[in-house]
């Protein structure tokens, strides 16, 4: 099966990422007194091959220091989920939001840390130019999309936090580990496109 997800997923255009994910209602979380912020999960075509780019954050920050994250952070007030996404990237990233093309939200999601994450996914165009901001961002780091489809990439832990539990998800890559809310975000995206669960890998 893994074979034939991969195929799927190289013959995939951006419209039809986008048609598939206007095709559902993205799930909101109304639990109060969570901190909401957004990601951008965000897609760039190397050697006709989808890929998908990651930050590893630095020292220096306040939450989640040295983790594999997708660029984004806190939406601030007056702001809305993709405006805040579009002024993470560059803050962040130095990536200017005319070569982010927004595709469509993800389901939010909770975190054991008291975030509600809205995901969007974007595809990064034209000649990038990375200027990685040093207090926020040590290393940005690109895989193949395909290498997340490998059997047994995907491990799963059960947490307990406050009285609740909790699937925790793990993507082992070559000298990388994806995890927490990150690796649940990639899991959710690839499900949706590709039309399966990692369960039946």
């Amino acid at each position: 099966m893994g074979q034939e997800l991969k195929k799927k997923l190289a013959l995939l255009e951006p419209e039809e990422i986008q048609a598939i994910l206007e095709k559902h209602q993205s799930k909101k979380i109304s639990e109060p007194g969570l901190k909401p912020s957004a990601v951008l999960l965000p897609l760039l075509k190397k050697d006709d091959a989808w890929h998908l780019l990651f930050t590893r954050r630095s020292q220096k920050v306040e939450a989640h220091k040295g983790e594999i994250s997708f660029p984004g952070g806190m939406i601030e007030p007056g702001e809305t989920p993709e405006q805040a996404v579009l002024r993470e990237c560059e803050e962040e990233l130095g990536i200017k939001s005319a070569q982010i093309q927004i595709l469509g939200e993800l389901d939010e999601i909770l975190t054991i840390t008291g975030f509600k994450i809205q995901p969007f996914v974007g595809i990064l165009k034209g000649e990038l130019k990375f200027n990685p901001n040093p207090g926020e961002i040590d290393q940005i780091l690109i895989f193949p999309l395909k290498d997340f489809l490998e059997r047994n990439r995907l491990r799963t832990e059960n947490w307990s936090y406050q009285g609740r539990d909790y699937p925790v998800y793990y993507f082992h890559l070559p000298g990388v580990v994806v995890w927490g809310a990150t690796a649940k975000i990639t899991k959710n995206f690839l499900e949706r496109i590709l039309d399966f669960s990692f369960s039946e890998l």
